[in-house]
């Protein structure tokens, strides 16, 4: 099924506009009643990418999904021992297939190209609720990690806040990681220099099921997902650095960390068995914070 270049799906209280066919990238969330636009938007004109570009290298913006890793690589073990991982995965280069849609639905279709999976995901909006339903297999038992993406644009003073509320988290690159104390927020003008980014992964002992960024206006998001399939969360700020302007990357996973390589070795990834699809779900939830008149 063919579909326009950008499809927009929307209620009287949410608006959701998608790159069907480049990505499947989701480059408006916005709340209709406030005007909150809540995904960063592209420095340039957003030229379509081929596999294998760094990502930071090209105009990346908005929401991205990220399989089969995040960091670049090579896969460890049978069955692809060698093959060569593509930086922030194969999606977001990819062409996505269109299988079917409305006024509020959007169902897509995405295919490995070096490892090969089949990547469902649909997108559904419901009063003032994104949610997000991913199904992906694979014709062999495979190790594949999935994060979610999405920049979410943040403005003076929108402040992050996780529930439940973690002790502690692990900052810094792979290979240096860091505990230090959860202060009970990110704050960007705070806790990131200009021109800056800071990389931070909740605890695995100390799980996280939500995270809600909250403007100084009373406008909100909420995000929850479902634990069983993705335990972990990593946090990526960005002030400037890669992104046009403030970014807070809220972005659950089912692999610790950000290298499939790394979390294979140490025992943290999923593996796909073959012909067994995994299903999962995300869901958005945005606020005007403004009473509405009945």
């Amino acid at each position: 099924m063919t579909g326009a270049a950008s499809i927009t799906l929307a209620t009287d209280e949410i608006s959701v506009a998608v790159e069907a066919h480049r990505g499947g990238r989701i480059t408006r969330l916005a709340d209709r009643r406030g005007g909150r636009q809540w995904l960063i938007g592209p420095r340039g004109a957003g030229a379509r990418v081929r596999l294998d570009a760094v990502y930071t290298e090209t105009d990346h913006y908005g929401w991205d999904e990220m399989l089969p890793t995040i960091d670049p690589g090579t896969y460890r073990g049978a069955p692809y021992d060698g093959v060569v991982l593509a930086d922030h995965g194969e999606l977001w280069s990819a062409s996505w297939e269109v299988l079917d849609q409305s006024a509020t639905t959007l169902r897509q279709r995405a295919v490995g190209r070096r490892l090969r999976f089949t990547f469902d995901r649909l997108l559904e909006v419901s009063g003032a609720e994104l949610h997000c339903s991913y199904r992906c297999e694979t014709p062999v038992d495979t190790a594949l990690l999935w994060a979610l993406h999405p920049q979410f644009a943040a403005l003076e003073g929108t402040r992050l806040e996780l529930t439940p509320s973690p002790t502690t988290v692990l900052e810094g690159p792979l290979g240096a990681l860091r505990a230090r104390a959860w202060d009970g927020e990110v704050l960007v003008e705070r806790d990131v220099e200009e021109g800056s980014d800071l990389m931070l992964y909740a605890d695995p002992a100390d799980p996280v099921a939500s995270a809600s960024l909250s403007d100084p206006s009373g406008a909100s998001l909420t995000m929850t997902w479902d634990t069983e399939a993705c335990p972990y969360l990593a946090i990526w700020v960005d002030r400037g650095r890669y992104s046009a302007g403030r970014v807070i990357a809220v972005e659950p996973t089912n692999a610790f960390v950000d290298d499939l390589t790394w979390a294979v070795a140490n025992g943290r990834a999923t593996n796909f068995l073959a012909h067994e699809p995994r299903t999962w779900w995300v869901k958005i939830e945005v606020s005007s914070g403004r009473e509405v008149s009945q």
